[in-house]
């Protein structure tokens, strides 16, 4: 028997005929996609065990964030109106006092806020590296949402935690990886050629050589003296340090290249490794002070493209539609118009960001056998109507707040925006409760008008030692971003 059945949608499969149905329905059965087809009358009085009306609607798959980081997500607004210099010295001080004293009440609240924002913006499915994984990899489980999750690794400025860091990711992996029905994965996550020794390194290559169904995730390329850094591990530049690690190929995962050139894009098509790019947090910090990635020769050489919100706290927006949007009004800016078109742009958030994870052959299109990760669009308002072009619509009109229904695996976790999988005033409450001793513990002062860093001095507040400890653990993770 079917147990869900969607009828008289507007379906936009991404599938490789990019077919969109007018009126059709989309059959559900244990989780997989049983049929994608044209509506039939009986589908409207269907015995399905749940039937979604959804004419006028557009039902395509669940969303894909190619590229983010979760730690911290509870200091949203805290940082909004700081420049990147400024952010960068109060980061440092905030992580530093919030690991410590908070624990993992703050970090738990955290990834349940996230997973509920991810949740109710549709993005069915999450590539994470972060320090606090294995919460992460729980609050996604229970959730009832889809990720990839990797243990961020990064010694450089504490070589002797090398050892330490790949024991806890060895952990990881044999703790979580495959979990909750096959939704959460692991993930080999290596902060990237700055933050990262020669020792770590070798050991990440043992890793990948003890589980070689993972995927490498790691950014590259995201700070002009890439080169540089490399050369401290040995390496020409950092294509070149993977390659000496056998970490170069169709599995591998680059995040920003915001300093690659075309001969890099040339190297990374070749080798088949895929490209995530977070534009939105570089413009919104370091705008015109840095190079625009490669988009031209990336394309030029059939290089794989996703999109990823990265830290959507800075910034303050989970909105991964709109991310696409900026993604393609940037590129244009930058390379001129037509850089990308809205069907491109559609792969990027779906197909082709589950192909660079690996989850192609399961989610990231509407066919049959395939996983039912799900999303229905409202745009049957004035907002949208009357129009034409629908990829243009979906990618240039339509937020995160047009999304109604979200379905994973083929359970319902949003119907109408109203969130079921979710104790959703827990998450609230919860989140609002560690806010509170996050601010109390740092001095922070936050009001309707904005937020300000407590007035004592950063070097008064942290020590020397203390802070490297923290970049270790915690500002690479800015560090590496936007290339301080």
């Amino acid at each position: 028997m079917t147990d869900l059945l969607i009828h008289d949608a507007i379906v936009v499969t991404m599938n490789q005929e990019n077919q969109i149905l007018k009126n059709g329905s989309v059959r559900v059965t244990d989780g997989v996609i049983s049929s994608v087809r044209a509506t039939e009358p009986g589908d409207r009085d269907s015995a399905a065990g749940r039937v979604i009306d959804a004419s006028e609607k557009v039902v395509m798959p669940g969303l894909i964030d190619a590229h983010r980081h979760t730690d911290f997500a509870l200091v949203q607004g805290l940082f909004s109106e700081l420049g990147g210099g400024e952010l960068l010295k109060e980061a440092f001080a905030l992580y530093h006092t919030a690991e410590p004293t908070l624990g993992d009440s703050f970090f738990e609240a955290a990834w349940r806020l996230a997973c509920l924002r991810q949740l109710t913006h549709g993005v069915t499915t999450v590539n994470a590296m972060d320090f606090t994984p294995g919460l992460g990899a729980e609050a996604i489980g229970e959730s009832g949402l889809r990720a990839v999750i990797g243990s961020e690794l990064a010694d450089v400025l504490d070589p002797a935690s090398a050892d330490d860091q790949l024991a806890t990711a060895r952990r990881f992996i044999e703790t979580y990886h495959d979990t909750y029905e096959g939704r959460v994965t692991a993930s080999i996550a290596p902060g990237g050629e700055a933050g990262c020794s020669r020792r770590l390194w070798e050991g990440v290559a043992e890793l990948r050589a003890d589980y070689p169904d993972l995927r490498l995730h790691t950014h590259l390329y995201d700070s002009a003296e890439a080169d540089t850094m490399a050369a401290g591990s040995g390496a020409d530049d950092p294509l070149d340090l993977l390659d000496r690690y056998g970490l170069l190929d169709e599995r591998t995962l680059l995040t920003h290249l915001l300093h690659a050139d075309r001969s890099d894009a040339r190297r990374i098509a070749d080798a088949g490794a895929h490209v995530l790019h977070c534009p939105t947090v570089y413009s919104y910090f370091r705008a015109g002070e840095r190079t625009w990635f490669p988009l031209p020769a990336l394309q030029e050489f059939g290089a794989n493209v996703a999109i990823g919100l990265d830290d959507p706290f800075w910034f303050d927006s989970w909105d991964l539609v709109r991310e696409a949007k900026h993604a393609r009004l940037l590129s244009n800016f930058e390379y001129g118009a037509q850089q990308w078109s809205s069907y491109d742009l559609l792969r990027m958030l779906t197909i082709d960001a589950a192909r660079a994870l690996g989850l192609n052959d399961r989610v990231g299109s509407l066919e049959p056998g395939k996983r039912a990760d799900v999303v229905v669009v409202d745009i049957d308002t004035p907002r949208h109507r009357p129009y034409s072009n629908l990829p243009s619509v979906l990618t240039n009109t339509v937020t995160a707040g047009d999304i109604e229904t979200v379905i994973v695996d083929g359970e319902v976790l949003m119907e109408e925006r109203t969130v079921e999988s979710m104790d959703v005033e827990s998450v609230r409450t919860a989140a609002a409760r560690e806010r509170e001793r996050l601010q109390a513990r740092t001095g922070w002062e936050t009001s309707l008008a904005g937020s300000t860093p407590p007035d004592e001095s950063i070097l008064r507040r942290v020590s020397a030692r203390p802070l490297l400890r923290a970049l270790r653990q915690y500002g690479r993770g800015i560090v590496h971003q936007h290339g301080w």
